[in-house]
């Protein structure tokens, strides 16, 4: 069953739509031509859904909008979520028009017909985690689950959507999780006045399907998952796990810091403050995580327990990288302080980290000034990280005027935080405006990192030094790219493994399945598929990329704007060590680069996506 619940009039009807959650969510989009309205408006429609397939896994619950922050099409995936979900008997849901006042909606699929409850809730939210505890008062009686909101989705076009599993009436440490790329909570709040959803229902029994699985691999089912999935439990190799335990052995002095100035940072410099990296970050993460085994899954029965947790706290590489090293923050106490106030504010991390860090070269080179911005000066060269000392020092500096900054923006208490509610490219143009005479070489906006579409659309990327993570395709700030670090490639290949790496990531996150159980589950997929469903899978994929190509060709077109990620890319062929686009950049030939990719990319997707002439 899908569903189009209206805010406005409080009420719902059932849709005939597709049973795929991003397939349902450009289709209902394309058809209410959201193209033409405010990111804001009521009529941008929120949609969410859960996948088909009841493999481990796959029970993601995939959220989609025209994103405030990107200003076209975008979607993000929350794990877990999808199991209680299954038991409302929904497949999908779009919320359009708006409530009269802030409300949580309450799914209740316990009885033979669906329930819909528009609860209002008028308290002011400062912290999604007393939110969440209010709203387990009021339903500890359920096994339920629900996402909510924080201040930040109020204020800001960088909100988060939070969930965390709810068992017996409590919390499950570490289970925490985020659907927080493309500023989905923002829209949920400002478009539709809605806070929140909960949701719950009656258990219902799922196919099973390890005997597809059983026979291709020829070994039992949670033995074929744990042997694709060892990064994220646990390598015996490198004695960690998860996320952040084992991508800061690979990012090495590749890994993103002071606002990704890596290229005009010495190379054994770099080196040497990686090391304290392992050391301060890793080292004491392995200690109190991986070694006390504080493992959970994220709300699914899965035997990979990739959430991570310690001192309470769920650590992932990227929220940390982007608001750790990325911001000057080298010590894991100290960077614990600056992602736990920004979830609880309800931020994307690795918008704010990256929002933050633009935000501190700026205070470090003059072009503003501490007044202005309402914190201290941080401390942003990697001279002054030279001892243990100084590291632990201003890393704890650092982080607190991260802290403050966050706030400032949250709860808009100044000027600078109300310039910045949009992100960095709006907030730079502003910065432009405002301040002309500090402009000489670089705008405001130039040391800023984000990728662009459209007038005024920018996302953060992934953090990694990655060549296809500053190319202006599609769909970015995700993984529908190319994001091997520390290569540079011809533009043919680099679209080509793109594309790609672009079919596979939609193709899970439209069936709701966790990418972290993609080595397993990409060659079994079309089989596993077709016990359940008669859509041709690679069909279905291919036209959701030519759906969403011709949506947002009536906002905008990609452009290629911050001067910072064209350095990461020039930058990137000399570090690689690529001579031939080493000399091509040097004589003036970069767009030369970025043509080609878009021209093979549209042509592997057959879409038409160029920069603007």
């Amino acid at each position: 069953m899908n569903i189009l619940i209206d805010g406005s009039r409080q009420n719902y009807e059932e849709l005939e739509e597709s049973e795929f959650p991003i397939s349902f969510g450009i289709n209902l989009h394309t058809k209410q031509e959201t193209w033409k309205y405010d990111a804001f408006d009521e009529k941008n429609l929120f949609c969410f859904g859960k996948g088909i397939l009841p493999i481990i896994g796959g029970h993601r619950l995939i959220f989609s909008f025209r994103s405030p922050l990107w200003d076209g099409f975008h979607f993000s995936a929350m794990g877990g979520a999808g199991y209680t979900f299954k038991d409302t008997g929904i497949q999908n849901v779009a919320i359009t028009g708006k409530c009269e006042v802030p409300t949580v909606i309450v799914l209740n699929g316990e009885e033979d017909k669906l329930k819909i409850e528009f609860m209002p809730f008028t308290e002011e939210i400062t912290d999604i985690y007393e939110f969440n505890d209010k709203i387990i008062d009021l339903f500890k009686e359920k096994n339920y689950r629900a996402f909510l909101v924080g201040p930040a989705s109020k204020t800001t076009n960088m909100g988060g959507i939070y969930s965390q599993t709810i068992r017996n009436g409590k919390i499950v440490e570490g289970s925490e999780d985020w659907a927080a790329r493309g500023g989905g909570g923002s829209v949920l709040y400002q478009a539709h006045n809605v806070l929140g959803v909960v949701f719950f229902g009656k258990k219902t029994p799922e196919k099973n399907l390890k005997e597809i699985v059983e026979e291709h691999y020829n070994k039992p089912y949670t033995k074929v998952v744990l042997e694709h999935t060892e990064k994220y439990r646990y390598s015996e190799e490198k004695k960690t796990g998860g996320t952040f335990g084992n991508n800061y052995h690979v990012t090495m002095e590749l890994t993103p810091v002071f606002n990704w100035r890596m290229p005009f940072i010495d190379k054994n410099k770099r080196m040497k403050l990686h090391k304290k990296i392992i050391e301060y970050f890793v080292n004491r993460f392995d200690e109190e995580a991986i070694e006390t085994k504080n493992w959970t899954n994220c709300g699914e029965p899965c035997p990979v327990v990739c959430k991570k947790y310690r001192k309470g706290l769920h650590v992932d590489y990227e929220p940390y990288e982007a608001n750790g090293p990325c911001i000057g923050v080298f010590d894991i106490y100290a960077a614990d302080k600056v992602v736990h106030t920004i979830d609880k504010l309800g931020f994307d991390a690795i918008e704010f980290g990256n929002l933050c860090s633009w935000t501190f070269e700026l205070l470090d080179n003059g072009m503003l000034k501490p007044e202005e911005v309402g914190i201290e000066k941080p401390v942003f060269d990697i001279s002054n990280f030279e001892n243990d000392e100084d590291i632990l020092k201003n890393s704890m500096h650092n982080a607190e005027q991260a802290v403050k900054l966050a706030e400032i923006i949250a709860f808009q208490t100044n000027e600078f935080g109300k310039i910045c509610k949009s992100g960095t490219r709006r907030a730079g143009k502003i910065l432009n405006e405002k301040y002309p005479d500090r402009i000489k070489d670089k705008k405001f906006e130039d040391f800023g990192v984000y990728d662009s579409f459209g007038e005024r659309g920018q996302i953060s990327p992934t953090m990694y030094w990655a060549i296809g993570n500053f190319m202006p395709y599609l769909i970015q700030g995700k993984y529908l790219t190319h994001y091997q670090c520390g290569v540079f490639l011809e533009p043919e290949e680099l679209a080509e493994l793109s594309v790609k790496n672009s079919i596979e990531e939609i193709t899970l996150e439209n069936l709701g399945i966790c990418r972290f159980h993609r080595k397993w589950v990409t060659p079994i997929i079309e089989k596993l598929v077709k016990e359940m469903s008669d859509v041709n899978l690679n069909e279905e994929s291919m036209e959701l990329f030519k759906k969403i190509a011709k949506y947002d060709s009536n906002i905008g077109c990609p452009e290629m704007e911050s001067e910072r990620v064209k350095e990461l890319i020039i930058a990137g062929a000399f570090e690689f060590e690529n001579e031939k686009w080493s000399k091509e950049f040097e004589n003036g030939n970069f767009d030369e680069y970025i043509k080609r990719v878009l021209e093979k990319y549209s042509e592997l997707l057959e879409i038409d996506w160029k920069l603007k002439e």
